[in-house]
């Protein structure tokens, strides 16, 4: 008799709660999925104080959720089912309950929410966002924190800046990281520059800075090509030209589109080139310089919302100097390049081969 009595004085309760006040809501633990326990707890927080920043629910804190429950003799407040949010929620004396997750793929994050209905144990309401990275995951928990205030799902496309686009433009312009790797490509002389050799193996290993709409790129490399005429004489092979490069280069690239997983960009730079010329035949001849360079590229980034970038390139190359034999005062290259870069963890970085002492 008491069971039932307590029963009619709680949903009496929830229907005069209904009209002269605001519903009271719980709100569990989210469950991690490849997200680490920290960042799961942290992000409940979140959404639990957004939520009741909406002022249109109230909003049962966590304290109080514990207690209730382990009055109840519930010591595991582990929640992600409708069933599990209806008996919690009801012990919690909620009317409503929000069970969600976390999702990590890749740099991606993906947030859902579901509201359950305590009286009627069924979930009344379900959204999901994704936030392009750890740093837009508060924008993503408030922008779901206002749908379930409204009950009218977020509709807007998912790309990588919806989360920030316009509610946190001004922190995106200040963010920036640093990433690293290497690039492979083949280099084609113009004319007869670079000596008269056909190409040029081309390797490099790159630093960038990364900003909003701009890329610093350091790179230092070694390019080798070979060439020339090889006909036998006497068994000795004649007029044969070896070259061999270390590119020192500094450039600046401008990203047209940071929306999309893949973008153009153009740019330019200047570096130092040490250069080693030799031609073997009859006699060796050789010369050694260091020269001044600039390079214009072009090229498109792929795969911007991942840890990891792609990039391929076209990229002209000029060299003033005289000591490729057989070339005038300047060496012209028309190069293509494919690269792979990795973005770094600035909390991990120490020393120079990090970045830690370009940036």
């Amino acid at each position: 008799m008491s069971l039932k009595i307590f029963s009619v004085s709680f949903f009496l309760l929830l229907l005069v709660g209904s009209v002269f006040g605001q519903e009271k809501v719980v709100v569990f633990e989210f469950e991690g999925i490849g997200v680490d326990a920290q960042t799961t707890q942290a992000a409940t927080h979140i959404f639990r104080n957004e939520l009741n920043n909406t002022e249109e629910f109230t909003v049962i804190s966590k304290q109080a959720m514990e207690t209730a429950l382990a009055e109840h003799g519930i010591n595991d407040y582990s929640c992600y089912a409708v069933e599990c949010a209806s008996e919690y929620g009801y012990r919690c004396s909620a009317e409503k309950a929000v069970i969600g997750s976390l999702t990590k793929l890749g740099s991606k994050i993906t947030a859902e929410i579901r509201i359950v209905s305590v009286v009627r144990k069924e979930a009344v309401f379900s959204d999901q966002f994704t936030a392009g990275s750890l740093d837009d995951l508060e924008m993503t928990l408030r922008r779901l924190a206002e749908a379930a205030a409204t009950g009218e799902k977020i509709t807007s496309e998912t790309t990588r800046y919806t989360v920030t686009e316009e509610e946190a433009e001004a922190p995106r312009r200040k963010a920036s990281y640093i990433t690293t790797g290497v690039s492979l490509g083949m280099g084609f002389p113009l004319g007869d520059s670079y000596s008269g050799v056909s190409s040029i193996f081309n390797i490099a290993w790159m630093i960038r800075y990364e900003a909003q709409n701009w890329v610093v790129e350091n790179s230092i490399g070694f390019s080798a090509g070979t060439g020339g005429e090889k006909d036998t004489v006497l068994g000795v092979i004649v007029d044969e030209k070896q070259i061999a490069v270390l590119p020192w280069d500094f450039g600046v690239r401008y990203v047209f589109n940071r929306k999309s997983d893949f973008t153009p960009f153009i740019g330019g730079g200047v570096g130092i080139h040490f250069i080693s010329s030799q031609k073997s035949g009859g006699m060796v001849y050789a010369d050694n310089d260091q020269a001044f360079a600039f390079h214009l590229v072009g090229g498109v980034y792929g795969f911007q919302s991942y840890d990891f970038r792609l990039g391929v390139e076209l990229k002209y190359t000029m060299v003033f100097t005289d000591a490729f034999i057989g070339s005038e005062d300047k060496s012209h290259q028309i190069g293509i390049n494919i690269s792979i870069s990795r973005k770094l963890d600035k909390e991990k970085k120490s020393g120079c081969l990090s970045g830690g002492c370009l940036f």
